[in-house]
């Protein structure tokens, strides 16, 4: 009976990750006409129609191409996407040379470190682990700016719903994914899909930052060109 239980919310909480990254896409479609295309949406919506398609296919695009480039692939985009979004929402120019420098650090080793690796055993914890944290350096930035140099209300940035989703995201994964591989694999399966909470929560903030972005599609942006001769980097 547990067992079945464990299943049934397995299932439930795959489908309900699988079709949250739809929720940004749909509200992109329903205020279609109302929505300025800029680069921004293009790779916003990239990212959630292509999370879509690896996560619900996830068992046959791994069979594939196998365990280990399926693995880079989703961590090397994910990556790309947020050092964007980060580097388009922070105003001062050292921290987004830093974020740019940062970035082919990363890339660099990811590729050294996939190279370099025989097998993956439950999934890249290495690479999610030295992600995360590099994430959490620009994440402690971006609310340093925002609450020292913004007067804007989050009702109307985008950027604030998007950064607070990834920061749940990363925030309530971190200690599970860097612990995998010390985990017994039986109990990894077991538990492994209760991580998908902080993934629905990311991508349930982000439609409500798509919905902020068609009201207020310029607030970001101008507010941080307002603040860029007083923002000094820590």
């Amino acid at each position: 009976m547990d067992l079945n239980s464990n299943n049934i919310e397995k299932l439930f909480f795959d489908t309900v990750l699988n079709y949250s990254y739809l929720l940004p896409l749909i509200f992109l479609l329903i205020f279609f006409r109302k929505t300025r295309l800029s680069a921004f949406v293009w790779i916003f919506a990239s990212y959630f129609l292509l999370y879509f398609l690896m996560n619900f296919f996830y068992r046959d695009i791994k069979h594939e191409i196998g365990k280990k480039p399926y693995y880079f692939l989703y961590t090397f985009i994910e990556f790309l996407v947020f050092a964007y979004l980060f580097w388009k929402f922070i105003a001062n120019k050292k921290f987004k040379l830093l974020i740019i420098i940062c970035s082919i650090a990363f890339i660099t080793f990811l590729i050294i470190f996939f190279s370099t690796l025989h097998s993956i055993r439950t999934i890249d914890t290495v690479p999610i682990g030295v992600e995360t944290l590099l994430m959490f350096v620009f994440i402690f930035y971006y609310f340093y700016q925002y609450f020292r140099h913004t007067n804007t209300s989050i009702l109307s940035d985008y950027s604030f719903w998007i950064i607070t989703g990834i920061l749940v995201y990363l925030g309530s994964t971190f200690f599970f994914n860097i612990l995998a591989d010390s985990i017994a694999e039986a109990e990894f399966e077991k538990y492994w899909y209760l991580t998908y909470i902080g993934d629905i929560m990311k991508n349930i903030l982000c439609a409500v930052a798509i919905i902020v972005y068609i009201k207020h599609p310029d607030t970001p942006k101008d507010q941080k060109q307002a603040s860029i001769p007083y923002l000094d980097m820590i």
